[in-house]
């Protein structure tokens, strides 16, 4: 049996003049938009790892849900994988990070954002959606 390697990624939102803007990055290969995701590090958990990569991958920090909005499963170069998504209130966004000369960075409405992700990931960003709303 294929070993099931763990990934964390976060979907980071904020609430602009009543809209819910929702942060997507480029892939390292600059083509394409993503969530900020990555593996879960030895002695991590997902939740730690969702917020490492949201700080590394798109300069972001805020507050990350206790528990994920749900999970979905892809295979990568590494093999299959399950990816457990956390929703990220963003509070703070920097100006410079680590990966700001490898990826870009942009807010976008959720259905733009939606249109722009893969459709493991659209879920998810809906999800976002209802929970700003019923927290707003």
């Amino acid at each position: 049996m294929e070993r099931l390697h763990r990934q964390a990624a976060v979907i980071p939102y904020r609430i602009r003049k009543a809209r819910i803007e929702v942060a997507l990055i480029t892939r390292s290969s600059g083509r394409g938009w993503i969530v900020p995701k990555g593996s879960v590090n030895r002695g991590e958990g997902p939740r730690e790892a969702a917020i490492r990569e949201a700080e590394e991958e798109a300069g972001l920090l805020g507050v990350v849900g206790r528990r994920p909005i749900g999970h979905y499963r892809h295979s990568n170069g590494n093999g299959l994988c399950r990816v457990d998504v956390f929703p990220m209130r963003v509070t703070d966004v920097l100006e410079h990070w680590l990966e700001d000369g490898l990826r870009r960075r942009r807010w976008m409405g959720i259905v733009d954002a939606s249109a722009c992700l893969r459709a493991e990931l659209r879920q998810f960003v809906k999800a976002i959606a209802g929970r700003a709303r019923r927290n707003a």
